[in-house]
């Protein structure tokens, strides 16, 4: 039965007219699992998806506080504070994220954009560049560096990186599935 939940519930999780039904399932998921962290994190993303941004934010911290080391929590809570406005919180996040996962490219691509919101843009380049360095064809971290290479004074980093950037848009045109920073492996 909980296999049953799990998998109807993401199935329903992927079709954006079906959320209701995936919050539904992963319920009664974790209802059979209760002290499972997985069930627990699907419920809280699938409550965040369905648009119950309190609700899955209390699930995301309950997983967090059971098992710290789990960086699902990390990253998707840092895109909802980063959603809501809410700098410092996001921040905390990214940074937790990129201490459990150093070599994900999108934790250090979200940690930069924090940096660049709190206006501390050397920090920004060193995450940009992580990222850049860790997944060379991502164009977003090519996109950031370009412009913060152009207010520093770097003019050849900037035209090199806008050059970058024009080349893996180009590439990615019609992409089945378009590049996501607000999704991490």
């Amino acid at each position: 039965r909980l296999w049953k939940h799990r998998n109807l519930g993401k199935a329903f999780y992927e079709n954006p007219t079906t959320h209701k039904e995936a919050v539904q399932e992963l319920h009664a998921a974790l209802t059979l699992a209760p002290s499972s962290a997985r069930e627990q994190l699907n419920y809280g993303l699938a409550l965040l998806r369905q648009g119950d941004m309190q609700g899955g934010i209390a699930e995301l911290e309950k997983v967090q506080k059971r098992s710290p080391n789990l960086p699902h929590t990390w990253f998707n809570l840092g895109i909802v504070y980063k959603k809501l406005n809410e700098a410092d919180k996001a921040y905390a996040q990214f940074l937790q994220m990129v201490k459990l996962t150093p070599n994900e490219p999108a934790a250090h691509y979200q940690l930069g954009a924090m940096e660049k919101i709190r206006d501390n843009n050397a920090a920004a380049i060193t995450q940009f560049e992580a990222a850049r360095d860790l997944n060379p064809q991502l164009a977003a971290p090519h996109f950031q560096l370009y412009g913060l290479y152009r207010q520093a004074g770097r003019a050849e980093d900037a035209a090199r990186e806008l050059r970058i950037f024009q080349e893996l848009k180009k590439q990615q045109e019609g992409a089945a599935v378009p590049e996501d920073m607000e999704w991490c492996q």
